[in-house]
């Protein structure tokens, strides 16, 4: 077994509980169904666009260890922690400052406090380190109908907003990020295919409404600057000029 996939095991192995995921599930709906295709698609296109100017030495992907999401980038050591078990990813079995480059998809949804997660996310990348995050929104047609679709009956949907604020409390920098999907999840191809027209009606006129998002983010490390001790002198009070005694000269 290549060294990796022994290092995948050991991260699963090593994980207690906090996480309602059932990665094997999500997987297959991503794989397997026309809506799951439809969003696994989009996101794939962006990734594959997107993490192949990132540079380091490790790179992780949490989650989907069936789906390859850091194809094509360039960094040597591709790791994956493949959560096929109930995962407390409060704390990841990494050495801090570690890692280059962090995918997370689909995974902030089913956790009881994702803020926690980001904390191990900050802690594990190196500065200036990318962390890439997929997200379903709750304000969507998913957010709508969650109830009707299995795979997220256990999830809570990420507010985007929510998800901004906590990255930059951690000191994150906000890169960028896309919108994915605005249809509603029909469970036929050719409804998805029927209503595509929404995708582009909703990129521009109601982008924060789409089912799914990706955002970018990279670690900010704030060093403190030294200030020198400031010579007293620089702060000395000019003394007042002594200008003499004042005389009146007399013409006469």
């Amino acid at each position: 077994m290549p060294q990796s996939q022994k290092k995948q095991k050991h991260f699963s192995n090593q994980m207690g509980s906090a996480l309602n995921y059932d990665c094997h599930q999500l997987q297959h709906w991503l794989l397997h169904t026309p809506m799951g295709r439809e969003i696994l698609r989009k996101e794939r296109f962006f990734l594959h666009n997107n993490v192949p100017g990132i540079f380091g030495l490790n790179s992780l992907q949490i989650g989907l260890g069936e789906i390859n999401l850091l194809q094509g980038n360039k960094i040597p050591n591709h790791y994956t922690i493949n959560i096929d078990i109930k995962a407390d990813l409060r704390f990841i079995p990494l050495a801090t400052n570690s890692i280059d480059l962090i995918v997370c998809p689909h995974v902030l949804e089913f956790t009881n406090n994702y803020h926690h997660v980001l904390q191990e996310f900050h802690r594990i990348l190196s500065p200036q380190g990318k962390l890439i995050i997929t997200a379903f929104n709750r304000y969507s047609w998913f957010g709508l109908f969650k109830s009707k679709i299995d795979i997220l009956k256990k999830a809570r949907l990420i507010k985007l907003g929510q998800l901004k604020d906590q990255l930059q409390t951690l000191n994150f920098h906000l890169e960028g990020g896309k919108f994915f999907s605005y249809t509603p999840p029909f469970k036929e191809a050719r409804k998805i295919h029927k209503y595509r027209w929404m995708n582009k009606v909703g990129d521009r006129w109601f982008p924060t409404l789409a089912n799914s998002f990706t955002i970018i983010a990279s670690k900010e490390v704030i060093t403190p600057t030294l200030i020198k001790r400031m010579d007293r002198e620089a702060f000395k009070i000019p003394e007042t000029a002594n200008l003499g005694t004042a005389k009146i000269c007399n013409k006469n």
